[in-house]
């Protein structure tokens, strides 16, 4: 069967991201981060993924529960200061965008879409996305992926999904979808995955 599109998860698959200096960080700036509060800081992360908030009221609850030495401000670009680069990956995208549709499926906020869209070039190659936090729902939920599906108008059995969460390939793969897990480590295995899939770079 012919490929037609190719979905692509963004964390650690076209941006790579790091929690460690973000926690560095919050140690340094709050004066309330106790294993509880932490718990509770990342039951906020996960309700914002999902939509249940915006970037402001985000913001606002996550200084007021870590006891943040800052303004909403600050907080934000310390949130938004995981991320790096993969060259590796940018350079298949450019390979491939101009051979097959490509589409986004990530679990994320509104914060930080909006930042990878103004910071990261790489994500302009893509034509449309679904992101939990629009969809209320998150990876692997089967139906993000259903939703995903619709939307961009694809066959699953002729579409690509990358990832790099075990769950989520699972959760592709039994809706029909052709999907790679991705390792930052080995990009060389992601192009050797697309090759037996009959994409060469």
């Amino acid at each position: 069967m012919r490929i037609g599109a190719l979905i692509f998860d963004i964390g650690n698959v076209l941006v790579p991201f790091d929690w460690k200096p973000f926690h560095n960080r919050l140690q340094s700036r709050c004066t309330n981060l106790t294993a509880d509060t932490e718990k509770e800081f990342r039951q906020l992360m996960v309700r914002f993924d999902l939509g249940e908030m915006e970037g402001q009221m985000f913001s606002r609850l996550a200084v007021r529960t870590l006891g943040f030495q800052g303004d909403e401000e600050e907080l934000v670009t310390i949130w938004n200061g995981i991320f790096g680069s993969n060259p590796p990956m940018e350079r298949s995208i450019m390979a491939l965008k101009d051979r097959f549709p490509l589409f986004l499926l990530s679990n994320t906020s509104d914060l930080h879409l909006a930042y990878l869209m103004q910071n990261y070039a790489v994500l302009q190659h893509f034509a449309d996305g679904v992101y939990s936090f629009r969809a209320k729902c998150a990876k692997p939920d089967p139906r993000i992926f259903e939703t995903a599906i619709k939307q961009f108008g694809l066959k699953p059995e002729n579409t690509i999904y990358v990832d790099d969460l075990a769950p989520n390939v699972r959760s592709a793969s039994d809706l029909g979808l052709k999907a790679i897990r991705y390792d930052l480590t080995n990009h060389a295995e992601f192009e050797q995955g697309l090759a037996e899939l009959g994409i060469e770079i």
